[in-house]
């Protein structure tokens, strides 16, 4: 794509008054981190922006200045306006150089796609003026009145609209003060102010899967959407392990150990945990052996870049067959001793933490619903945690079927070549841990020979 001074305008100066919620909806969370954060990074990835503008409402701008100037990269923030008309044009005023195209979007559109956003800027190019639209898979019905069908038209010749929307720069900022003139206050919709002009107006197709989020079952939706991405997380400022710390339960074995050897190849420091593990072996489902464990670690190397929490226990076993003690056991390897772990673990702020669950999580499996369901509160608890601890970095490592010992041991006539290798789920752990900005994020880890529902 040529080189175009060409900005980006995120509208997020909505009260949440649709939402049910004292907080506006941008600023609510999926996957540990705010919905507008999530777009903003959908246009910073992209890198078709010289500068991305933030309108929002003015009693969020402090809070949303602090949040944005970690990304190290041209971003503005400013006041919006009390009608979304207003803070479009607001932001399209804010626009800096010779500014020649403007691609304006919602920040409750946190899955807006690279290709989404190129097509945009090239149809605002061409045509002028785009809209992202996808066709209607419902009937359309018309009604005067609201309480009887007018008429049902042909719903291929109707589409719904999405955002973003796309312009020349100085045709939609002529088609704003053309709107102001005529004492037009509060139109909900850039490319209506176009095509009163007399322009026409492009359709760029959009995706069934850029949805807006107005409402809690919006969000819920969204949550699932971020469950099935299959991309790798957008990055932030990626940066070196070189000199870092991390310590990692289950070192000594499987996953834990390749990520080991694959730390220290990056020039970190591992300081593995096992209970084999010397100096630093304990038992991590008793909280008093992970809180002495952990306080010789910071009386030894001070407080730590991160922990990677790979112990896990398994057991092939009808709830009916299992014993009290086996149960006990499952329960407290996966889930308690991770929980310990992070509770007890001093770590440097701005450190990392991430949690190796299981593609096991997504539903209760039989002969291991234990071990699923350890692993869905691994998923959780890491959540829930991301949002309690700003100060760190915290994500989960979800990974499909890996060739573990684990593994052979409890399905041995498997094919090695339909599992993971653990150096593949290392590597995907070490690149979240050069990301300085993910948190809160479930990360699938997946062999293409695998099917996405295969169970680990």
């Amino acid at each position: 794509m040529a080189t175009i001074d060409t900005k980006g305008i995120i509208l997020m100066g909505g009260s949440g008054s649709r939402f049910g919620s004292s907080t506006p909806k941008q600023f609510h969370r999926i996957s540990g981190k705010k919905i507008y954060l999530h777009t903003l990074e959908r246009f910073l990835a992209s890198g078709f922006f010289e500068q991305v503008i933030l309108v929002c409402h003015p009693d969020w701008i402090m809070e949303v200045q602090k949040e944005t100037e970690l990304y190290h990269q041209n971003i503005a923030v400013v006041p919006g306006g009390k009608t979304r008309q207003e803070s479009s044009y607001l932001g399209l005023l804010a626009c800096t150089g010779q500014t020649e195209i403007v691609v304006i979007h919602d920040a409750v559109r946190p899955f807006v796609s690279q290709d989404i956003l190129r097509q945009n800027i090239q149809g605002a190019k061409t045509w002028g003026a785009v809209d992202t639209c996808i066709p209607s898979s419902d009937t359309i019905v018309h009604s005067q009145d609201g309480n009887s069908i007018t008429k049902i038209p042909n719903r291929s010749e109707y589409f719904r609209g999405q955002t973003p929307q796309s312009f020349s720069y100085s045709l939609i900022l002529q088609a704003h003060k053309r709107a102001i003139s005529q004492g037009q206050q509060n139109n909900s919709d850039d490319c209506s102010l176009v095509a009163a002009c007399g322009h026409k107006v492009g359709i760029v197709t959009g995706d069934e899967s850029n949805i807006k989020i107005t409402s809690e079952l919006d969000l819920f939706l969204a949550e699932q959407l971020f469950r099935l991405a299959l991309a790798a997380p957008l990055p932030g400022r990626s940066h070196s392990l070189q000199g870092k710390r991390f310590a990692i339960t289950g070192a000594t074995g499987g996953i834990g150990l390749a990520l080991t050897a694959l730390l220290e190849k990056e020039g970190a420091s591992v300081i593995p945990i096992a209970r084999t593990a010397i100096p630093f072996n304990a038992d991590l489902t008793s909280f008093e052996a992970t809180k002495t464990l952990f306080d010789k670690i910071y009386d030894t190397y001070g407080k730590i870049d991160g922990l990677i929490n790979s112990i896990g226990f398994f057991k092939l076993k009808k709830l009916a067959d299992l014993s009290p003690e086996e149960i006990q056991q499952i329960i407290s390897t996966n889930l308690t001793s991770l929980i310990y772990s992070c509770k007890c673990a001093q770590i440097k702020e701005g450190g990392q933490i991430v949690n190796i669950a299981s593609s096991a999580y997504s539903r209760g499996r039989k002969d291991y619903l234990l071990y699923s369901s350890a692993k869905a509160a691994v998923v959780n608890f890491t959540q829930g945690l991301a949002e309690e601890r700003l100060d760190l970095k915290i994500n989960c490592i979800v990974p499909q079927r890996t060739n573990t010992s684990l593994r052979q041991n409890n399905f041995p006539d498997e094919d090695p070549a339909s599992l993971l290798d653990p150096s593949e789920v290392a590597h995907a752990i070490a690149d979240v841990l050069k990301q300085d900005q993910l948190t809160g994020s479930i990360i699938e880890v997946r062999n293409q020979h695998q099917s996405p529902h295969l169970e680990v």
